[in-house]
C-alpha cells in the first residue's frame, strides 16, 4: 500500500497532533541559538574590538558610531571572519543535532504512533556527525550557484546598463538554482537519519529518491510552502489588527512549534512509505505490503 500525498498529509497531521513533543527539538534549537548568538556577537565582538566598542551607547550619533566602528572592523577583519566562521560551524553542528533528533522522533512516531524525548538524544548523537558534514557539502553546492553573479559583478561600469542587467539576471538564475537544489535534495537529511547513512551516501540517496519520486517530492514541497505562506499571511493580517509585536512572536512560535515539526513528519512519512519502511496504520504496526494482505484475509 503506497499512500498518496493527500493521505500522507492527513496521517501526518494526525501523527503531529498526537505527538506535540515533536516541537521540542526545534524549540531547544531556537533558544540555544539565541544564547549562542548573544555570546558571539556581544561578548565576542566586545572582546575583539576592545573597549571602544563596549563603550558605545544609544546617545552616540550614527556618524560617531561609524567613525569608531569602521576602523575597528578594518583592523580586526581576520579575527572577525574567524569568529563568524566559528559561529556558523557551531550553529550548524547544533542544528544538525536537533534536526537529526527531530527526524528520529518523527520516524518513531510514524512507526508506532508515539515519540519520546529520549529518541531525540539518541538519534541526535548517532547522526549528528554525518548530518553536519552533509549540510556543509550541500551548503557548498548552494554557494556554487553564486557563480551566476560573476558576469554581472566583473562588467565595468563604463559598459552602460549591461552590468546591472547581467547582475539581476545572474541573481534570478541563482534563486532558481537554489529552489531547484532545495527540491532535488529535499530528503537527504531524512535518508541519513532514517537509513543511518554516511554524508555522501545520504546526499546521493536523497538525489536518487527525487529521481524516482519527482512528482511526490515537488507536490509535498509545494504544499508545505503554501501552508507556510498562508499561515504567515494570516498572522500578518492578525498582527496588523492587534499589534506588530504579537505578529512577530506568533510567527516565530508557529514556525518553530508547528510548521517545522509538521513538515518533518510529512517528509519522514513520504520517505518511509516510498522506501517500504514500517509505518503506523490504525493501531497496527505493519509493513505497507502486509496491510494489504491483512485487508484481503
Amino acid at each position: 500500500m503506497v499512500e498518496d500525498i493527500g493521505k500522507i498529509i492527513s496521517n501526518g497531521f494526525e501523527t503531529y497532533s498526537k505527538n506535540l513533543n515533536l516541537g521540542i527539538p526545534f524549540v531547544l534549537n531556537f533558544f540555544i541559538s539565541q544564547i549562542l548568538s548573544f555570546i558571539f556577537f556581544s561578548v565576542g565582538f566586545s572582546y575583539i574590538l576592545g573597549p571602544e566598542f563596549s563603550s558605545l551607547d544609544n546617545t552616540a550619533s550614527p556618524e560617531q558610531i561609524f567613525s569608531i566602528i569602521f576602523p575597528l572592523l578594518k583592523s580586526h577583519i581576520f579575527e572577525l571572519v574567524f569568529l563568524m566562521l566559528l559561529f556558523i560551524l557551531i550553529s550548524l553542528f547544533l542544528s544538525s543535532f536537533f534536526v537529526a533528533g527531530a527526524i528520529g522522533m518523527a520516524k518513531q512516531a510514524t512507526e508506532n504512533g508515539k515519540s519520546e524525548i529520549s529518541t531525540m538524544v539518541e538519534s541526535g548523537k548517532k547522526n549528528v556527525a554525518s548530518l553536519f558534514l552533509a549540510n556543509i557539502l550541500v551548503g557548498l553546492l548552494f554557494l556554487a550557484g553564486l557563480a551566476f553573479l560573476v558576469p554581472g559583478a566583473i562588467v565595468r561600469p563604463s559598459s552602460g546598463g549591461i552590468g546591472p542587467i547581467l547582475l539581476l539576471g545572474g541573481f534570478l538564475l541563482w534563486v532558481i538554482y537554489v529552489i531547484i537544489l532545495t527540491i532535488v535534495l529535499a530528503v537527504f537529511s531524512y535518508a541519513i537519519v532514517i537509513d543511518n547513512l554516511e554524508p555522501v551516501d545520504g546526499i546521493l540517496a536523497g538525489f536518487n529518491f527525487f529521481n524516482k519520486h519527482k512528482s511526490d517530492v515537488f507536490l509535498l514541497w509545494l504544499i508545505i510552502l503554501i501552508i507556510l505562506i498562508v499561515v504567515i499571511l494570516g498572522l500578518i493580517l492578525l498582527g496588523v489588527k492587534i499589534s506588530l509585536s504579537f505578529m512577530e512572536i506568533a510567527i516565530i512560535f508557529v514556525s518553530i512549534f508547528v510548521i517545522s515539526p509538521l513538515s518533518t513528519v510529512l517528509w519522514t512519512r513520504l520517505y518511509m512509505t516510498r522506501t517500504g519502511k514500517k509505518i503506523y496504520f490504525n493501531e497496527l504496526l505493519a509493513h505497507p505490503n502486509d496491510l494489504e494482505k491483512l485487508k484481503s484475509d
